[in-house]
């Protein structure tokens, strides 16, 4: 497949997308396994790589003494797309000084410069870089309408309770495990285990997309 062709744009979809964080530094995005799943399924043939100094080590360091790495794509003709740099970063996107990346950082950093390099060179996801209208997820940026003063009522309101998603035994163990993690290790255990259980049909969709809500919430905590 050759570069100049590959446009993947409006693939994302509303239920692709999750909430991250709270208050200033709550963010939309989609897990990274999903865009690598897309390029597999819409891009065959086309691998992600992190380019390495001359002395062969993957993390690059910025004239400020900040890490990055260099990302890019081949195709299975051989083709290269140019390099996209990507910094290392910390939860709240602050960068962090090269002598301060860990194996963890790295990782976070290699999932995260995926996603970013896709939307880059393919388009892929740009609908939430761009902070564009996902399809048929209606308006990006909701505008808060003034609240109607209410009027005293002897009667009194209905309350309407939302039932949980989480209904199976496989989900609630699952949530159960999630609230004890204590540990980012744990954490990425659990998300793995959450995503073999999705994959052989012991969870719904919306029970999977219910605890990896709040595995992101656990993992903010733990952080």
């Amino acid at each position: 497949m050759a570069f100049p062709n590959l446009n993947l744009t409006g693939l994302i979809k509303k239920e692709d997308v999750y909430k991250k964080g709270s208050g200033n530094f709550t963010a939309s995005y989609v897990a990274w396994a999903r865009i690598a799943q897309l390029l597999h399924e819409h891009a065959p043939g086309v691998d992600f790589h992190l380019e390495p100094t001359p002395e062969g080590q993957i993390v690059h360091k910025a004239p400020d003494g900040t890490g990055y790495v260099l990302c890019y794509f081949t195709s299975a003709e051989g083709e290269q797309t140019s390099r996209f740099p990507f910094p290392c970063m910390d939860h709240r996107n602050n960068p962090i000084q090269f002598d301060k990346v860990s194996a963890r950082v790295l990782t976070d950093t290699h999932r995260r410069g995926l996603c970013a390099a896709a939307a880059f060179h393919f388009s892929l996801g740009s609908e939430l870089w761009a902070k564009q209208e996902l399809e048929d997820a209606g308006a990006a940026t909701e505008v808060e309408q003034p609240k109607a003063q209410l009027r005293k009522s002897s009667v009194t309101p209905k309350v309407v309770l939302q039932q949980s998603p989480i209904q199976s035994q496989a989900a609630k163990a699952g949530a159960t495990a999630i609230s004890k993690a204590t540990t980012l290790e744990a954490i990425a255990q659990l998300g793995e285990r959450l995503t073999a259980r999705h994959s052989a049909g012991d969870i719904t969709d919306d029970e999977h997309k219910a605890l990896l809500q709040m595995l992101l919430e656990r993992e903010d905590a733990v952080k």
